[in-house]
């Protein structure tokens, strides 16, 4: 390993921290209804220190037991909560890592509406949840400062080594009075820069009366709000030092709002890493105590030259600690290759199911699941063979040759990662790459057989004396039957992406179906042109891309605006005209005819290959992934790595069972 700064200790106030990497509050569903840290929760936490992370911050510990967050909220509003925490906040310090909890007051953001009781905030405005908020009275404000302090002390006394305040984003009670878009009022808590922070300083004193000025205060603040009317770098740079008289012993620098642009506080896609890094590079030049920087720092190498030149004292690592518990262990021992990678995808860490409203990762099936999804030996070993070097057939391969079985990966083309390889080719997707190289070098470590240009028949799987066959063998691009198909040659999204069309496509160009992939497509095609391409989409829901994340579909919707694309909702493909230049479909239950194209692009969906398993006798056979029924890559992922940890153990496993979650 090279001896980076960023793996040296240090001091936030009077704690000496291991070494100079945060873990960010995040949000993850995992919380009990009673206010205490769910076992589910110290587990991801405890793999978190285990990892090697320095501090870990505990997301939106409500102040206030009556006021929750987005849903179950931890709470430190009561004294009753001080037993639990400490025996947890014990775990942490037992498996090395510092932590402190982000006490807040949900204020604006509390779910309270759900129990008849409005939510309090500096003014009066409409909430990111499209609920109105009422203005606090002078005298609740000065009985909420009480509540932070109260908080505080409780931290203390469960034995946390500070705490983090969070003021950041105009969000949450505390944001709402520092961020001139939401504070309007007019007496000493606004009116200007040094009313919007009165809030924040009297919780400072407080916290410091109650708690202790030797009890630390790390700060969240937007080094920017990058809107409008929001506050600047400039007011920040004004206000740091006062915040450090005050008592702040450390800042984390975020940025953006949680309203006007999300994307910019959560960055994915379509933000470059570091968002905040300017921001923060600044901060630190007038600050006094230590300067962390958080916002998409999705690898460990940036964080390692960040603090090596200087330009902050430490990172927050928050999604990539998702991916990868171990991420700063790997990352200290020099094993970059063995770290899984987070590629700031806005997958299901963010953009969770209706059904199952908890956070997972798209790479990390064990997210959440920590102790239930460690990999053990197998009862009994097996020769697996897998069809299909897909993101499903790579993670059964590595886990299924780490439980040690003898594993056969088998792949009909020259490359491994399946439609991973597409989903990378549209603009703003190349961290995706990341997870096939990833997988790729997991499963030559792990001593899998791996035999590209190879295609797999029954007789093939038999000369290898297979006990087990998975089937991933993906899936392939739907065309529908509509009256005319043979009109026209029909192309596909996954032609455009895989470069089987040729040349640039140029002019008039029909797009059928607005899912991801339909969105995917056209960005690629307007991001290729070599002259005038004009677009048109049509989708029979009534929605664009209806799943993909608000931090990429904002962007991505306005780009495709300022880009001319004619996007049609509840539009239903009925036919294609005999010239193959037009189309007729049905809007709203009428019929029109679009025409003058030049190509017609098909997104409509996919249908599993699946075939092989027919041919199988004498087999345990098990069909996973697109294979199984097409859907994201984390479906995948998570099949694969349920299905690798049960092969051997259970007799005559039976396939659906095993992919279940």
């Amino acid at each position: 390993m090279d001896n980076f700064k960023l793996y040296t200790p240090i001091n936030i106030g009077n704690v000496e921290i291991k070494n100079r990497v945060l873990m960010a509050p995040m949000s993850l569903g995992y919380e009990e209804k009673d206010g205490n840290v769910s076992s589910r929760l110290q587990d991801f936490w405890i793999e978190r220190a285990k990892g090697g992370v320095g501090l870990i911050v505990v997301d939106a510990v409500t102040v206030d037991s009556s006021v929750p967050y987005l849903g179950f909220t931890i709470s430190l509003g009561e004294d009753k909560f001080i037993p639990k925490f400490k025996s947890f906040v014990d775990e942490i310090h037992a498996n090395g890592s510092k932590l402190f909890p982000q006490i807040t007051h949900p204020g604006p953001e509390s779910i309270s509406w759900m129990f008849g009781k409005t939510p309090v905030a500096s003014s009066n405005y409409i909430n990111s949840l499209g609920k109105s908020v009422r203005e606090l009275k002078v005298e609740e404000i000065e009985a909420i400062v009480e509540q932070y302090g109260d908080a505080a002390r409780r931290a203390k006394e469960a034995g946390c080594d500070g705490v983090e305040f969070h003021c950041a984003h105009a969000y949450m009670l505390a944001g709402s009075f520092l961020s001139p878009l939401r504070n309007k009022r007019t007496d000493c808590y606004g009116g200007n820069l040094d009313g919007r922070a009165k809030f924040a300083f009297d919780v400072i004193k407080n916290i410091k009366k109650k708690a202790g000025d030797d009890f630390p205060i790390l700060m969240r603040i937007s080094g920017d709000e990058r809107v409008l009317g929001g506050n600047t770098l400039n007011d920040m740079l004004y206000l740091v030092p006062k915040f450090v008289e005050a008592g702040v012993d450390a800042f984390e620098i975020s940025g953006g709002t949680q309203y006007e642009l999300c994307w910019k506080i959560i960055p994915c896609h379509y933000e470059s890493p570091g968002v905040n890094i300017k921001e923060a590079e600044a901060i630190k030049k007038v600050s006094k105590v230590p300067v962390f920087v958080v916002g998409k720092i999705n690898d460990i190498k940036l964080g390692e030259s960040l603090v090596e030149r200087d330009v902050v004292d430490g990172v927050v690592f928050g999604r990539p600690l998702l991916a990868d518990p171990e991420l700063v262990n790997k990352g200290f021992e020099g094993r970059y290759e063995d770290i899984r990678p987070c590629a700031s995808c806005g997958g299901p860490c963010i953009t969770r199911e209706r059904s199952n409203p908890v956070a997972k990762c798209a790479i990390n099936p064990e997210l959440g699941r920590e102790k239930e999804m460690a990999i053990t030996e197998a009862k009994i070993k097996k020769n697996v063979v897998i069809v299909g070097g897909g993101p499903a057939g790579l993670e059964t391969a590595r886990v299924a040759a780490k439980r040690g079985h003898k594993v056969t990966l088998i792949e009909k083309s020259d490359r491994l990662g399946g439609q991973i390889n597409l989903a990378a080719i549209p603009p703003h997707k190349q961290d995706l790459t990341r997870w096939v190289k990833y997988l790729k070098v997991q499963v030559e470590k792990s001593n899998v057989d791996i035999k590209l240009n190879t295609e797999a028949t029954a007789e093939y799987i038999k000369e290898l004396n297979a006990n087990v066959c998975i089937i991933s063998t993906g899936s392939t691009p739907f065309i529908p039957k509509v009256k005319g198909i043979e009109n026209i040659d029909a192309i596909t999204g996954s032609d455009v992406l895989s470069a089987k069309v040729k040349d640039a496509i140029h002019g008039k160009v029909l797009v059928v179906g607005g899912s991801l992939v339909g969105c995917e497509v056209t960005e690629t095609i307007l991001h290729n042109a070599v002259g005038p391409v004009q677009i048109h989409m049509i989708e029979m829901l009534g929605e664009i891309a209806p799943n993909l994340c608000p931090n990429n579909k904002v962007p991505l919707m306005k780009m495709l605006n300022e880009k001319g694309v004619v996007m049609s909702t509840n539009t239903k493909l009925l036919e294609i005209t005999e010239d193959g230049t037009g189309v007729i479909v049905e809007k709203d239950g009428k019929e029109e005819v679009l025409s003058g194209f030049s190509k017609i692009i098909f997104c409509c969906g996919a249908k599993p290959v699946n075939n092989l398993a027919d041919e199988l006798k004498d087999i345990e056979v098990h069909i996973i992934g697109d294979a199984n029924k097409p859907g994201q890559v984390h479906h995948a992922i998570e099949a694969g790595a349920i299905l690798a940890r049960k092969i051997g153990d259970v007799e005559n496993l039976d396939s659906e069972k095993a992919i279940a979650n």
